[in-house]
């Protein structure tokens, strides 16, 4: 328990540095600065709940000269398996930051943290309401366009066993209508660092987050575009049971 203590008092004083430091700064900046500068405020956060995770992060890339050449105003969408509350600022410390993501539209009422969110250009989705989802999610397609990347976790919700539970179809809507690059990524680990439903957090774990070859959905066919989903889940699953080690 005093590792987990540890752990989250870490990120709440990194939460309150930025917001004392930068989040001034954001409100006056022009947009696009200004959503690039919130995105690398959180990315410090992200870092310090690293750092004093102790967690052993190993990257893997597929193909990352392509992934490092890529336009984020040909839409970036980044699509990852969901397993714990700590998969964000993991994630946010592998790719260095620069993605807002949609959540659950509740998380806009957070203290402070939903300030953060919006001026990241996160997008909020109402998964109660299919009407308002729908407007939610063509409010993440402009946003995707504008050229600000996207992360999405099309399960919905995180694991309860740790393993990858089914993808929503509906979840893939923002890549095929942005006609953007979908770029899958796997966490493995993080379910070992936090399970769904507890406080503790185990220190010092090994978390492996593979990024996989980005698909440039502009070049598929109709067929391939109907089965975007599961060609992805079938990637995400593929990394996540490589090297015959399971870290659940």
């Amino acid at each position: 328990m005093p590792g987990t203590i540890y752990v989250l008092l870490t990120g709440l004083l990194c939460f309150i540095y930025i917001t004392i430091v930068y989040l001034p700064v954001v409100f006056f900046l022009p947009e696009r600065k200004s959503v690039l500068l919130a995105r690398k405020a959180i990315g410090i956060v992200g870092k310090g709940l690293v750092a004093s995770g102790a967690f052993k992060i190993r990257v893997t890339w597929k193909k990352e000269e392509e992934f490092q050449a890529l336009d984020p105003k040909e839409g970036i969408i980044f699509v990852s398996n969901h397993q714990s509350n700590l998969d964000i600022p993991i994630v946010y410390t592998a790719l260095k930051g620069n993605f807002g993501f949609v959540a659950k539209k509740e998380m806009r009422r957070w203290p402070f943290y939903g300030i953060w969110m919006r001026k990241m250009k996160c997008v909020f989705l109402d998964r109660r309401n299919p009407r308002e989802g729908l407007k939610d999610i063509k409010r993440a397609v402009e946003v995707v366009k504008e050229g600000y990347p996207m992360l999405i976790f099309p399960e919905g919700e995180r694991s309860h066993d740790g393993g990858i539970l089914p993808f929503k179809k509906g979840s893939f809507k923002l890549a095929l209508d942005t006609r953007g690059i979908v770029v899958p990524v796997t966490i493995r680990g993080t379910f070992a660092v936090q399970k769904r439903g507890e406080w503790h957090i185990h220190r010092g774990k090994d978390v492996d987050v593979i990024i996989d070859e980005p698909i440039h959905v502009n070049r598929l066919d109709t067929e391939e575009m109907k089965t975007l989903d599961k060609r992805v889940r079938e990637i995400i699953i593929r990394n996540f049971e490589a090297e015959g080690e399971s870290l659940v």
